[in-house]
């Protein structure tokens, strides 16, 4: 044993070196109380502020209840927050603006009788106002109004396809736009459960990969069948949180990934997929989120014992999105592209830093973080800067490429170390076909296969203004060596000295 931790410390320094990332750096972990990003050699770049902590919402004593023990929260478009405490079995209802409505303790049944929740763990509200709630204690999840009326109890299958698992213990659950439910239960690891809106089961999506490192894998090579035996049995991780988008696709969050997978897969820049704590899946439960930067999206880069712990996604405007990490209380932001627009946040007692957070989410362009540990929910207001990269992404998205432009611009001048607005700025300047000026941006930012997409629409925008100058050269030539030719015969016609064929013979 002490054998192979030496072999796999040797071989994690190596991976580490070879990756170009200095190993003393790799291990030296960001600070609290500032704004960074990464650069593409994986080291800490500090920026401008993109947020800023705004105020808290003290939710310790809420209508006399002892709160000491918060689960979820949930956002819904309009802003109206929902949060649930496991431990007392209700919800905490307020408005867009944080404020305080009401309390939901009790639920009917569609039999007329009267139930309470158990030890519940997530809650959801569609856009219709239905709530699914994860009544993990009694065994499954209610579908309700806001009164309370319950029309669909969803329970444990009769047969889970595929499991041995005995009880049914959901803990989070989201639903489309037409009723299909999708549910988080623990102990299920082949993927996220899925029922249709009348509760009926219908199978898993999006299974989770079987993470085995590279180590393991070899030495059970040579192990005996004993030895293979007492070995640890390799199985799917489990889903840990999901949110569903506007457009119907399930954004779901895995913690449970091992150090060496996530040193592995920061070092060898792996933008596979297989290794990552969050997915973005289609309804054929195919991951389709997109991962261009040089890293992926996994957190922080730098740590020392654990990486981050994605417990959560919180959804914001213009398809951006930040996951929520546990370890060290950090909020990661990235844009459509995967790109890393900024990482703050921290644990501590210092104002607006966290201790326990356990849900992440957007109200508007504001962030808000549930924090257990505070019995708080916590706000942070984007700042000039934080501002002008969302709103960039936005002009973009929707081809104004102008305003996307003047956006990128004032963002380079508060923070010309980051090379991702240079990007933007040729993307803009190549969307509005200007491809040598994209050029110089690209290059500047060093985005190659940009650089060469833009070289390649030039030359092709080159060849297409020359292109009528040549082929009109090339009849003109054609006319004048033709009109030339014409032109001699019949001289030496009129002149006397062009002899027919006939002629030649008399």
């Amino acid at each position: 044993m002490k054998l192979k931790k030496t072999i796999l410390a040797l071989c994690v320094a190596g991976t580490v070196l070879g990756s170009g990332i200095r190993a003393e750096a790799y291990y030296t972990p960001p600070s609290n109380n500032y704004t960074y990003i990464y650069n593409e050699f994986g080291w800490v770049v500090e920026t401008p502020d993109a947020y800023e902590f705004a105020y808290s919402v003290d939710l310790r004593a809420l209508d006399g209840y002892d709160v000491t023990n918060l689960i979820d929260m949930c956002v819904k478009e309009n802003g109206e927050l929902f949060v649930l405490e496991t431990t007392l079995g209700v919800v905490f209802c307020f408005d867009s603006q944080q404020n305080y409505v009401g309390v939901m303790k009790e639920f009917t049944m569609p039999d007329g009788s009267v139930t309470t929740l158990s030890k519940p763990e997530g809650i959801y509200v569609s856009e219709k106002d239905e709530m699914y709630i994860c009544d993990t204690g009694n065994s499954r999840v209610l579908v309700c109004d806001r009164k309370g009326n319950v029309s669909l109890e969803v329970v444990k299958p009769e047969n889970i396809i595929g499991t041995s698992v005995s009880s049914f213990l959901p803990i989070k659950a989201v639903a489309d736009s037409a009723g299909r439910i999708s549910i988080v239960a623990r102990n299920v690891n082949r993927g996220i459960m899925q029922f249709t809106k009348e509760g009926v089961f219908t199978g898993y999506m999006g299974a989770p990969a079987v993470q085995v490192d590279a180590l393991t894998k070899l030495l059970r090579k040579f192990y005996s069948d004993e030895q293979l035996a007492t070995m640890t049995t390799y199985v799917p991780t489990e889903y840990n949180n999901i949110k569903i988008d506007g457009n119907n696709f399930i954004w779901g969050t895995i913690s449970a990934i091992s150090n060496n997978s996530v040193i592995s897969t920061i070092s060898g820049k792996d933008l596979s997929g297989k290794v990552t704590p969050i997915k973005k899946l289609n309804m054929m439960g195919t991951d389709v989120l997109v991962r261009k930067d040089v890293y992926p999206p996994i957190g922080d880069l730098m740590f020392v014992e654990s990486p981050s712990k994605i417990v959560d996604v919180g959804l914001g405007p213009n398809k951006i999105y930040t996951m929520l990490d546990s370890t060290q209380g950090r909020f990661f932001t990235y844009n459509n592209d995967g790109i890393l627009l900024y990482a703050f946040g921290g644990k501590g007692t210092a104002k607006g830093e966290v201790q326990t957070p356990i849900a992440i989410d957007y109200v508007s362009d504001k962030i808000v973080v549930l924090d257990s540990g505070l019995r708080s929910l916590l706000v942070y207001e984007p700042t000039l800067y934080g501002g002008l990269l969302v709103s960039a992404e936005g002009y973009f998205l929707a081809g104004n490429y102008t305003d996307a432009n003047n956006a990128w611009k004032q963002v380079t001048e508060l923070n010309s170390n980051f090379k991702y607005p240079y990007i933007g700025l040729g993307n803009a300047e190549y969307n509005s076909g200007k491809y040598e000026e994209a050029m110089d941006y690209y290059e500047y930012a060093d985005a190659r296969t940009p650089y060469s997409n833009a070289k390649e629409k030039l030359r092709k925008a080159s060849l297409s203004v020359s292109f009528p100058y040549i082929v009109s050269a090339i009849l003109v030539f054609i006319v004048l060596f033709v009109g030339k030719g014409i032109f001699l015969r019949i001289r030496k016609y009129v002149r006397g000295e062009l002899v027919t064929y006939g002629e030649e013979e008399e």
